[in-house]
C-alpha cells in the first residue's frame, strides 16, 4: 500500500469517527456530568463531547430541561467541534438557589463556564429558554460569541405572561411534581414521535426542578424585554422553528426575523416546539451547514 493511499484511508477513518452517529446512553447520561464551582458561588453541571481542541459549541437547553435535552442531536453534530452541553442554573444537577433567575444572571453563568473551560469564543446553540439566554450572552458579551443558533425562540416573552398556558397552570401545582401527571404529560407533548426512553428521563428530571426555579424563571420572563437585546447581536445567526410550535408561533417568528434581518431562517413543517427532539438528524444537518459558513 503506497503512502498516499494509506494517508487517504486514515483521513477517511478519522472523518467517519468525527461524525459518528452512535446513540448516547440515556441511562448513564446524568451520572457522567462534570461539575464546576463558579466564582459567583453557583455550581454548574455540564458534559463535553467531541474534540477538546476544536472550535467550541455551547449548548443551552430549555425551561426545566437539562443538558440531556441535546442528547438526541449531539450524535449527528460533527465531533471535530468541542461540544459543551450545560445544566442551566436551577436545572439538572446545577445549583438551585432561592433567587436570581433573570436572563442576565443565567447568561453570566454561561460566560463564567466558558472562562473556566478556557473557551475564548463559541457558537451558542439555544433552545427555547436557552435561546433567550443565548441572545443575552451574545448581546452582553459579543466578543465571546462567533455565532448564534436560536431554536424555538422568540423576540417577546408571551409564553410567561398572564393568560398563557404556563402562567395559568403553574399556580395549580403541588411540589414535588409527579412525572406522569396531567401537567407534565402536557408539558412534554410533542407534535411528532420522540424517543420514549429519552422523554421518560426528561420528565423525571423536569419533575425534580424545585418550585423556586419554575417561579423564578417565569417571573423574570414576565419583566424582561428581550427584544432590546436583538439589535446588539452582531454574530451570524440561524433561527430554527417548528411550524406547529404552540409556545412561539408564526407571528413570534416574524417579529424575531424583523429584529434580526441578517439571520438565516429554517422552518420544519409539522414539527413542534421541541423540533430538535422530533427531527434531531435534520436539525443537526441545518446547524452543520450554518457552521460551515462562519
Amino acid at each position: 500500500m503506497n503512502r498516499f493511499f494509506a494517508a487517504f484511508l486514515l483521513a477517511l477513518c478519522v472523518s467517519h469517527m468525527a461524525q459518528a452517529t452512535t446513540n448516547i446512553d440515556q441511562e448513564e447520561f446524568a451520572s457522567t456530568k462534570q461539575m464546576v464551582s463558579l466564582p459567583n458561588d453557583i455550581n454548574l453541571a455540564y458534559r463535553e463531547f467531541g474534540n477538546p481542541n476544536g472550535k467550541a459549541l455551547v449548548l443551552v437547553h430549555g425551561f426545566t430541561d437539562n443538558a440531556r435535552s441535546w442528547s438526541l442531536v449531539i450524535p449527528y453534530i460533527d465531533h471535530n467541534y468541542r461540544i459543551v452541553a450545560l445544566d442551566v442554573r436551577g436545572h439538572g444537577k446545577s445549583s438551585a438557589p432561592e433567587c436570581c433567575y433573570a436572563f442576565p444572571d443565567l447568561a453570566y453563568d454561561v460566560k463564567l463556564l466558558m472562562d473556566h473551560l478556557n473557551i475564548d469564543s463559541a457558537t451558542l446553540i439555544g433552545h427555547s429558554l436557552g435561546s433567550m439566554i443565548s441572545q443575552t450572552v451574545a448581546a452582553t458579551y459579543p466578543e465571546r460569541v462567533n455565532g448564534v443558533v436560536l431554536i424555538s425562540s422568540a423576540a417577546t416573552n408571551d409564553a410567561f405572561q398572564d393568560g398563557s398556558w404556563l402562567a395559568t397552570e403553574l399556580p395549580k401545582l403541588t411540589y414535588p411534581l409527579t412525572p406522569n401527571s396531567k401537567f407534565m404529560n402536557e408539558w412534554y407533548t410533542n407534535e411528532l414521535p420522540v424517543d420514549p426512553e429519552f422523554i421518560s428521563y426528561e420528565k423525571n428530571e423536569s419533575a425534580g426542578v424545585p418550585k423556586q426555579v419554575w417561579y423564578g424563571v417565569m417571573s423574570s420572563g414576565r419583566i424582561s424585554d428581550i427584544s432590546k437585546n436583538l439589535s446588539k447581536i452582531k454574530a451570524p445567526t440561524l433561527i430554527i422553528h417548528g411550524s406547529k410550535d404552540i409556545f412561539f408561533a408564526g407571528d413570534s417568528q416574524a417579529k424575531l426575523r424583523e429584529l434580526l434581518p441578517q439571520s438565516k431562517y429554517v422552518e420544519f413543517t409539522g414539527a413542534g416546539h421541541n423540533v430538535m427532539w422530533e427531527k434531531p438528524q435534520e436539525v443537526a444537518a441545518v446547524i452543520g451547514d450554518f457552521l460551515k459558513t462562519k
